[in-house]
């Protein structure tokens, strides 16, 4: 029997839910439990608990009878079971949500057996005119298809026959950092506003290097404050399809590092831990403890979704007009300054937990260019006068 619960969407309007037990899938033997949500109404979540539960009596649950799957749908779901059991969960998730967003309009309801080139050009073309992601998306496609050729539901993949479009330029991110000056202006702004939550999270960012994720994921216990240092050892990412907010093993190998702190950024986080745990005791939740995350929710001590900081970061700028970078631009300008203060190529690599030297090698470039400008001004401006 189902059970139908109330909930409520990101924008705050009222729906339905189910949960259900079917019964046990006859090839693993292991009971099966959905989830199925999104419903307007008691009614119509009923109904559709009725008829999956008709399905499931009527065809089993995960039959490996390949005649069945009829849609790209039906073998999108197949094709995912599979490979989210190959890749990290923040993988999967990235792939789910291409197909969401990208390929279900397009794909979702086609018959495999009549997708064919033209189809898949026409698509192709669409997306590379509109969408920066174009490429990975005709890629997951294909990556579909070739999986249902493996099954033998069809005979050959008309997505690897498409002509590829030339792609949207890439952005300009060559000046996403900031020089000394306008960092220091930053942090003269987040002083005029006060909030020590704010100038601990992006101190941490510009004189740590570390990502955005990394510091999401940060505990209290992951700080040596007798030595100023602080271990990366993990990652967080929202996962969409569960609509919540999940911690994991970081990027790469090289992203697990300790970093040495500055005597500044260590005292400044210090009274960061004080403020939270002040601010937490006034609405009678007890943060002293230190398993207790650096950055949380402000009235909940939840994780924070990473685009969280994204809006912080349009707040101060609306706040305190200035050059505006995004927050990835303090882990781009940690660098830049570092190169300006004469560390080496590796020494940058290490410390930002890149697994190769080539993404460190672009941040240098960008900062010779950037040099070399200001050479030339420079000269311009004292041979003018």
């Amino acid at each position: 029997m189902a059970s139908i619960q109330k909930y409520k969407n990101k924008k705050g309007k009222q729906l339905y839910k189910f949960k259900i037990y079917l019964g046990t899938d006859p090839i693993t033997n292991k009971q099966i439990t959905t989830t199925r949500r999104g419903f307007t109404s008691i009614k119509s979540a009923k109904s559709a608990a009725r008829k999956l539960q008709t399905e499931f009596e009527e065809q089993g649950w995960g039959s490996d009878n390949t005649s069945d799957i009829r849609t790209f749908q039906q073998l999108f779901e197949v094709w995912f079971e599979n490979y989210q059991l190959s890749v990290k969960k923040s993988t999967a998730t990235d792939s789910w949500q291409i197909y969401e967003r990208y390929i279900k309009p397009k794909f979702g309801s086609s018959n495999i057996q009549r997708i064919n080139v033209l189809f898949c050009q026409k698509c192709v073309n669409y997306w590379y005119k509109n969408y920066r992601e174009a490429r990975h998306i005709k890629n997951t496609v294909s990556q579909i298809l070739r999986y249902g050729i493996s099954l033998e539901i069809i005979d050959e993949n008309p997505m690897a026959k498409v002509t590829l479009p030339r792609p949207l330029p890439k952005r300009d991110n060559s000046n996403n950092f900031y020089s000394k000056n306008e960092l220091k202006h930053f942090f003269d702004s987040l002083n005029d506003i006060g909030d020590l939550r704010y100038i601990a999270f992006f101190r941490f960012l510009a004189y740590t290097g570390v990502r955005k994720s990394e510091a999401l994921a940060l505990q209290w216990k992951d700080f040596n404050f007798k030595n100023n240092t602080v271990k990366i050892s993990k990652t967080i990412y929202y996962d969409a399809r569960l609509k919540q907010v999940i911690v994991q093993e970081p990027k790469t190998k090289s992203s697990n590092r300790v970093l040495d702190l500055d005597p500044k950024t260590v005292s400044i986080m210090q009274s960061w831990r004080a403020d939270q745990q002040k601010r937490f005791i006034k609405i009678g939740i007890n943060v002293m403890n230190a398993k207790q995350y650096v950055f949380t929710q402000e009235k909940s001590n939840r994780l924070l979704v990473p685009n969280s900081v994204n809006d912080w970061l349009k707040w101060i700028y609306k706040k305190y007009p200035q050059k505006k970078i995004t927050v990835h631009g303090f882990r781009h300008t940690h660098a830049s300054l570092l190169f300006e203060a004469g560390a080496t190529i590796k020494e940058v690599q290490e410390r930002l937990g890149h697994s190769n030297s080539k993404t460190t090698l672009d941040i240098y470039t960008h900062v010779v260019k950037e040099k070399k400008k200001e050479t030339a001004l420079k000269f311009a401006d004292f041979a003018d006068n």
